[in-house]
């Protein structure tokens, strides 16, 4: 593989790095992207790349010919941030007070532009077609279905796609065969009862007590409900209603997540959600209405991709390949998954006291940028390579 890689990689660190650190102070929520999608579409029509702006609404699509025809591989980063207020520490934090990109995808992004860089510089290598697919709303579980259906997979044969992971130090790429990365449903749970004084609870149906007995309940699913041992996850991680010590609020919401492995377990899960919220609720004197909001398959890796990335990976120099096993995080990379071979990797960018996901200090090894965006180059000349 191309000796020069990582002496074009060490040369592009300072830029990518100051990318990465750009869009960090200035993130922006699913499909709001707006910002981002302007700086990712200027660098890369200034690569020379044919690129399709607005798609999804500020999703980019930018494919690379090589210079002989051939196969089409399909490199993909998501841009979008999270409702998070950073305390991070750093000297480059968020000036978007509530937003920040807590889960890398500002990494991602620059790592996907440094890959543009260094697969334009080796246009003549490629055999086939690269398509950099930008997408928004990744955190929403559904920027990656409206990229696809505005005719993202058109004609692609392979896709990759990374993700920084931050238990994991610098250095490790983990992937495997088959499922990696759960399904997920997101759903809602609204509890409505009866408004009234909070001194005279007798008068009114009290929401919050109800949804209090509800999150308890849900609990049984796993504990319960499920074969030790099978991976599901059922979450409740948001709770809105009420803003007065003295009032009983008519309505309270509940928002939560189930992860999935296998379809039997996933309509187990959202059927008994949606009973177990019911009944507490009628045995309480409320009501109870439950929708799923989004959902994304389970990631399923295909074994030549995977091989490639591998390949790719190891011929660095500066990182080793684990298999962690299935992980009940998600991704909705898995849309492109379920409809061509593929592989999504992830790159250690932290260790066992680093933040995790989500979280308001939240930060990464930012040597992983260059890593990813060298193992999407290495594994697309491989898989392009002229015969």
């Amino acid at each position: 593989m191309a000796d020069d890689l990582n002496r074009d990689v060490s040369l592009l660190d300072r830029d990518l790095v100051a990318v990465r650190r750009d869009l960090h102070r200035h993130p922006e929520l699913g499909y709001a992207e707006v910002r981002t999608s302007q700086i990712v579409a200027e660098r890369l029509r200034a690569l020379g790349l044919s690129v399709r702006a607005g798609i999804a609404g500020t999703g980019i699509i930018a494919d690379l010919e090589g210079e002989r025809p051939g196969r089409t591989v399909l490199l993909r980063a998501d841009m979008d941030a999270l409702p998070v207020e950073e305390q991070s520490g750093h000297d480059f934090p968020s000036e978007t007070r509530g937003v920040m990109h807590a889960c890398g995808h500002d990494a991602h992004v620059s790592a996907l532009l440094g890959a543009a860089t260094l697969l334009a510089e080796r246009r003549g290598r490629i055999a086939g077609k690269v398509r950099l697919v930008f997408q928004p709303a990744e955190e929403l579980s559904d920027g990656a279905l409206h990229m696809i259906r505005a005719g993202a997979l058109d004609g692609v044969d392979t896709a990759l796609g990374a993700h920084v992971i931050s238990p994991l130090p610098f250095g490790v790429v983990a992937t495997r065969t088959g499922p990696f990365f759960a399904g997920y449903d997101a759903f809602e749970i609204a509890v409505v009862g009866k408004a009234g004084h909070g001194g005279l609870p007798h008068m009114s149906v009290d929401p919050i007590y109800a949804a209090a007995q509800v999150v308890t309940a849900l609990q049984s699913i796993v504990a319960r409900e499920v074969k030790p041992g099978e991976p599901l996850v059922v979450s409740i991680s948001a709770i809105s209603g009420g803003n007065a010590a003295n009032v009983v609020v008519e309505r309270v919401t509940l928002q939560g997540t189930v992860r999935w492995f296998s379809r039997e377990s996933r309509e187990h899960a959202l059927e008994r959600v949606q009973a177990i919220a019911s009944g507490v609720c009628s045995a309480l004197r409320a009501t109870c209405e439950f929708k799923v909001v989004s959902t994304a398959p389970v990631t399923a890796n295909a074994a030549a991709p995977v091989d490639l990335i591998a390949a790719a990976a190891r011929a660095t120099g500066r990182a080793s390949v684990i298999d962690p096993g299935p992980l009940t995080v998600s991704e909705d990379f898995s849309e492109f998954t379920d409809r061509v071979p593929g592989c999504l990797f992830t790159v250690g960018a932290g260790g066992p006291t680093a933040a995790p996901h989500h979280h308001h200090a939240f930060d990464l090894d930012e040597r992983a940028i260059g890593l990813i965006a060298e193992i999407f180059t290495r594994a697309t000349l491989s898989a392009l390579r002229p015969e």
